[in-house]
């Protein structure tokens, strides 16, 4: 059995999302796997919650005192805290900030310095820094994963790295944001966007303040990651060109359908005279588009190879479990060898 110490910091919906699949899926880890999860910590950002070391294990208890703030305390230093503990995993789930990429970049950094993988599905530091990231994490002869990061659930990363290994992919195609193509999948049934928007935001598809979404920033940082790390190729947001959903009318949607197709807002990263290309844009679909059929919070991704074939991948939950489950996956990866 392969215990390892854990460090998650923020806890929003997706780092409490983690903590309870954790709990919900210790039993199979274990037997699975053979892999036992010590939680040492869980931080915010003045407090911090230490699990009592006599409880042995996690359980469904720990939630509730999770819930009461009396079993909160000061919080320590990160740096004091990663030295307290072998090394294991820092789980890095705090809001993202695209300018600075802090906290997070903070964060990665101290731990792998510290001697700790990194699993996070904060865009910010990966964005900014993924190269000097990276140099830190090799040197230590560490990794940070960041399937959350790039498509949630959906298995993106593990697709273009791992399955199509030997493989030139020349492009990619993507609907990559779950909130915009909700909000279009519903637009095209008839309602108008705002109500489609508020929908989405009584559903919890949509935050309260929706512009990272649907003006494209999302889609395209997801792309600059892919691009980060299936290409080695560095994109900064000018670089990529990028429109979201705000400005399509209720009659162009409408006149799609009315032709049997629809709109959808794409990523694509496509490689034109050995530069890689990257836009954001709302595109009109017909159906032998592979994607047509993505609807709902969906997410859906195409990849152009020279020997594969064209190979598409959709679905994946598009809510803070979903994007837990692929940090949790992560985790599995970094200690399992399939």
């Amino acid at each position: 059995m392969k215990h390892i110490p854990v460090v998650v910091i923020g806890f929003g919906p997706v780092g409490r999302a983690l903590v309870k699949l954790m709990i919900e899926k210790e039993g199979e880890l274990k037997q699975r796997y053979n892999l036992s999860l010590d939680l040492k910590c869980i931080l915010r950002s003045s407090v911090a919650f230490f699990p009592s070391p006599s409880s042995g294990s996690l359980n469904l208890d720990l939630l509730e005192k999770i819930d009461n703030p009396i079993f909160w305390h000061e919080k320590p230093s990160l740096d004091y805290l990663l030295r307290l503990t072998p090394p294991g995993v820092l789980f890095e789930v705090t809001s993202s900030d695209l300018k600075t990429g802090q906290p997070g970049y903070d964060h990665i950094k101290k731990a792998l310095i510290n001697g700790w993988h990194v699993v996070t599905a904060n865009k910010g530091p990966l964005l900014l820094y993924f190269q000097e990231l990276h140099k830190i994490a090799r040197d230590n002869k560490l990794k940070i994963k960041f399937s959350g990061a790039t498509a949630a659930a959906l298995p993106v990363l593990d697709v273009g790295k791992i399955c199509l290994a030997g493989a030139r992919i020349f492009k990619i195609e993507g609907i990559l944001n779950g909130t915009t193509n909700y909000i279009l999948t519903r637009m095209n049934e008839g309602i108008s966007y705002s109500e489609a928007l508020l929908e989405a935001q009584r559903k919890g598809i949509a935050e309260k303040n929706p512009s990272y979404d649907v003006e494209g920033l999302d889609t395209a940082v997801k792309l600059a990651l892919l691009a980060a790390a299936l290409f080695d190729f560095q994109l900064g947001l000018n670089d990529i060109e990028i429109t979201g959903i705000t400005r399509i009318t209720p009659e162009e949607v409408a006149q799609a359908s009315k032709q049997g197709k629809k709109i959808k807002l794409l990523g694509c990263l496509n490689f034109e005279d050995n530069s890689l290309k990257a836009r954001v844009r709302p595109e009109v679909l017909d159906p032998n588009h592979p994607l047509y059929f993505v609807d709902g919070s969906n997410k859906g991704v195409t990849f152009f190879t020279d020997f594969m074939g064209e190979l598409t991948i959709i679905g994946g939950k598009s809510d803070p479990r979903g994007a837990a489950a692929a940090m949790l996956k992560d985790l599995i990866n970094l200690y399992c060898n399939f």
